[in-house]
């Protein structure tokens, strides 16, 4: 944020996945990570919610960028208390799906300056791909290139497991002998989605064909209630639902459910 010349010292200590998130995914038990350098491959680990701070903010900036934080806990949250109970009726909850791809651009980019992002088992600089103004997306949702934000990859029939554990997988492309990250893959509560920061190519991120582009709905089905998040979106296009029906409980804290 520095090229803005609007910095107040000091810098920060930040929670590189808002502790606010950490603590509604880990409720009673624990909140796990993978994919960070420092984690074989495959393995993960299960962290405090002090875990993973890095002084990467000044204070104005860390306080300017808190409502994308509160709109990333409010959707978790939900999500969550939404996927792990039956409670016989109605629930709906509204967030903004430009602050959820605000949050997941701030967090993919702590992450990667603090050289906690991974590909091929090679620590990344923190690149981003040159095109791509952060600041600007950070800031203004209409500055977003065409096609870009948020995709889920998720298909009819797919079984997902709704768990705690927070894995995001950087897209990267080669340029000038350094590695660049154009895209993130996010895995969170069963989840998957992917961040596209770059305008959309189909022939270059064919997986992209087949997904949903900014879900403007999660139903999730359960027995004797359905519940919804709706996402809002201020683009004036059309936003498919994303239905999740439970299917059975793996464990107390644990349901399997089908997303369609």
């Amino acid at each position: 944020m520095r090229e803005l010349g609007s910095c107040v010292a000091p810098i920060s200590g930040e929670h590189l996945i808002s502790e606010s998130v950490i603590e509604v995914l880990q409720g009673e038990g624990g909140f796990s990570i993978s994919g960070v350098p420092w984690l074989a491959k495959g393995e993960e680990k299960i962290l405090s919610k002090k875990s993973l701070r890095a002084n990467c903010l000044c204070t104005k900036h860390n306080s300017s960028l808190a409502p994308i934080d509160e709109a990333a806990k409010q959707l978790f949250r939900a999500l969550k208390i939404f996927l792990d109970s039956d409670v016989g009726e109605p629930r709906h909850v509204l967030v903004s799906g430009h602050d959820i791809e605000r949050w997941l651009l701030k967090t993919a980019k702590a992450l990667a300056v603090s050289g906690n992002l991974v590909h091929n088992e090679k620590r990344l600089s923190g690149a981003f791909a040159k095109d791509i103004s952060l600041v600007d997306m950070l800031d203004d949702p209409t500055a977003w290139p065409e096609g870009a934000g948020l995709y889920c990859v998720m298909n009819e029939g797919d079984l997902m497991v709704n768990h705690s554990r927070f894995q995001l997988v950087p897209w990267v492309e080669t340029a000038e002998c350094r590695d660049e990250i154009v895209a993130l893959q996010v895995s969170i509560l069963g989840f998957i989605f992917v961040l596209l920061l770059e305008q959309v190519d189909l022939e270059k991120y064919p997986l992209l064909g087949r997904a949903r582009y900014r879900p403007g709905r999660i139903e999730i089905q359960h027995p004797k209630s359905v519940s919804w998040v709706t996402i809002s979106w201020e683009d004036n296009s059309f936003h498919a639902t994303l239905k999740v029906q439970h299917v059975k409980h793996l464990a107390a804290d644990q349901a399997n459910g089908k997303a369609r």
